[in-house]
């Protein structure tokens, strides 16, 4: 075998073992975070005639990610079968696929539930408080880390819708424990926005060489 032809071959080979790799880690994150969430529902959902009934709403988006992180797993698990397939398009259409259907139903939801839950489990404000903001705060630092999807996805924008979720945020954990009817119409909202956003994605290179 020539060199040149050694050298192809070596780098197709480094290039599935990076691919698989990648693979990998989506899968076991999503996994991971699929994981956490049936548990979070699961405990919530036994302990339901327990809270204020607002609790309903944060555990519709629980339920939400938790439907989102698995279906992220499939597809990513669905992009090692393109690998086999030696069809790289397919492989990375697939992992941008997994990649938006975890950030946004998935990770989003899930952020934006925890202080819902607390609101409606405990009246102590310093926890309702200071869990909103660490829910927020940490949102923000993602956005603004030059790492997140939204960034990359909406480079304009990214900035406006974040503020738009923020206040849906607030409003839902203000009229949480307030009004029942603006409480679930923003809930409606807030969901609809956050697929909105998948749904409106233009697509990544699938490939980036």
């Amino acid at each position: 075998m020539d060199m040149p032809a050694k050298k192809i071959k070596d780098n197709r080979k480094n290039n599935l073992s990076l691919l698989i790799e990648e693979v990998s880690i989506g899968v076991s994150s999503s996994s991971f975070l699929s994981g956490v969430t049936i548990f979070f529902t699961g405990l919530l959902i036994t302990q339901i005639n327990s809270f204020d009934p607002s609790i309903k709403i944060p555990i519709l988006f629980l339920i939400i990610s938790t439907f989102s992180f698995l279906y992220a797993t499939l597809i990513y698990s669905n992009a090692s079968g393109e690998i086999t397939r030696l069809s790289t398009k397919k492989f990375y259409k697939c992992m941008v696929i997994g990649n938006i259907i975890g950030e946004y139903p998935g990770v989003y939801l899930l952020i934006l539930a925890i202080p819902l839950v607390i609101n409606a489990i405990t009246t102590d404000a310093f926890l309702q408080i200071s869990t909103l903001a660490v829910s927020l705060i940490g949102l923000a630092t993602y956005q603004f880390s030059c790492l997140s999807l939204m960034e990359r996805h909406f480079s304009k924008y990214h900035k406006v819708f974040l503020i738009i979720i923020a206040l849906l945020e607030i409003t839902l954990f203000v009229a949480q424990r307030t009004n029942s009817l603006i409480f679930t119409c923003t809930s409606v909202v807030l969901i609809l926005f956050i697929f909105l956003l998948a749904l409106s994605v233009k697509g990544e290179k699938e490939n980036p060489d």
